[in-house]
């Protein structure tokens, strides 16, 4: 006779011995950590990136005020206005002026060389024997330099 409702039970024995490792589960577990750690320095970089920016920004500075510094030197006559600086070097005019939120470089007013970008507020003041450039971007960093003219260089009195 069949008894229906009653299930039987089955041994240890009869179950499949397919089952989760431990070296699986440290195989597992390291690709886990891996991705883990690969996701959260890829978000970092990700969301971090005006940093990069910023430091471009200096270096863009620098390459500026090398460049500056040189045609300064060449210059025959030199004409500051608050807002731009004019130089004429061997009877070419050379005019640096904010353009939008650039500096822009125009030799014999035609051309449009960008020198500097991302730039809030430029100042040029004249300093004895030379001019001084203040510039502030939009990573409120504030740079500022002194360039000082060949010609005058024995007039100047250094410390």
């Amino acid at each position: 006779m069949k008894v229906y409702g009653i299930a039987r039970r089955k041994s240890v024995r009869y179950f499949s011995n397919k089952g989760f490792t431990m070296l699986e589960l440290l195989f597992s577990f390291s690709v886990f950590l891996l991705i883990v750690s690969l996701l959260t320095v890829s978000l970092n970089f990700i969301f971090q990136n005006w940093k990069m920016e910023a430091r471009t920004q200096r270096l863009e500075w620098h390459v500026f005020i090398n460049q500056l510094k040189k045609e300064i030197r060449l210059a025959d006559a030199v004409n500051i206005s608050p807002g731009s600086i004019l130089l004429t070097i061997d009877g070419k005019s050379v005019l640096y002026e904010k353009y939008g939120s650039n500096m822009r470089r125009r030799v014999d007013m035609k051309g449009h060389e960008i020198v500097l970008q991302k730039l809030d507020a430029i100042a040029f003041t004249s300093v004895s024997g030379g001019v001084e450039i203040s510039v502030s971007d939009n990573f409120d960093q504030k740079h500022s330099a002194s360039l000082y003219y060949l010609m005058d260089m024995e007039d100047i009195d250094v410390p």
